[in-house]
């Protein structure tokens, strides 16, 4: 089980956002009204179906059960709702689901529509900064998909082998990929002063389309371990057979 620090901690702030949307009754008619029910009522109609009636026929009853249904609607109406009902969690445009992928490519998985070309090329490509990492270098290709909603930089010489690096203009509202993970293996971390994820292990990842269908040709098994971030303008995922401690160091480096 995931500590606190990880995935619980964060679902656990995003309930309290989610609360602090609420509008609540005063808490003294609440209380007014309980004081009353336990002094003036008999006990033979606590249980009876006039009591339920009762209260449903008094208006702080009734506030309150449309401040549940209100919450209730809250956690449907919202991605941070949703992912806690059906155990999703999403950070920077990545959707974060427990348990096993769909069927992964075996062979080249690919985003739709992939374009090699120089990074400046890329950077007029996309309606969003491209950030390459003082701590990698140049990176040794450059591929731009889906009509220049994603970019991907490779670096193949490096002491940690292949490194690949995705970068989106992530929105909470709109994902770009989804993973499926073990929560076991994903810690909260800090890159820059804001949130991110890291998930050990190779995991199956597919992409999401414009539609928000998914594309099934790009699923594979990542590479190694994952870290998740993001900033004001884009949203990043790292990709490689490094640790966390050289990851985050890579990542700080981004500009």
């Amino acid at each position: 089980m995931a500590d606190r620090t990880g995935w619980q901690g964060v679902v656990e702030s995003e309930l309290r956002a989610v609360g602090r949307e609420l509008a609540v009754p005063p808490a003294s008619d609440l209380t007014a009204a309980v004081r009353r029910r336990l002094e003036g009522q008999a006990a033979r109609r606590r249980h009876g179906p006039a009591w339920w009636a009762g209260i449903l026929r008094r208006p702080v009853w009734r506030a309150v059960l449309v401040v549940v249904v209100a919450f209730l609607a809250v956690l449907v109406a919202t991605p941070q709702g949703r992912a806690v009902i059906v155990h999703v969690f999403r950070l920077a445009g990545v959707e974060l689901r427990q348990g096993p992928g769909p069927a992964h490519s075996r062979g080249n998985a690919a985003l739709p529509g992939e374009r090699q070309m120089s990074l400046e090329q890329a950077r007029h490509q996309v309606s969003f900064p491209i950030l390459v990492p003082a701590a990698l270098g140049r990176p040794g290709e450059v591929v731009v998909s889906d009509r220049g909603r994603v970019v991907s930089l490779f670096w193949r010489r490096t002491p940690y082998g292949l490194v690949r690096m995705d970068e989106f203009a992530g929105h909470l509202d709109h994902v770009y990929f989804e993973k499926f993970v073990h929560w076991s293996n994903v810690t909260k971390v800090a890159v820059n002063g804001t949130r991110g994820m890291w998930i050990k292990g190779p995991q199956e990842l597919v992409y999401i389309t414009r539609s928000g269908v998914p594309a099934m040709a790009s699923a594979r098994l990542t590479t190694g371990n994952t870290l998740i971030w993001g900033t004001r303008q884009v949203a990043l995922r790292l990709e490689g057979n490094l640790g966390k401690t050289p990851a985050l160091a890579i990542a700080r480096s981004a500009h």
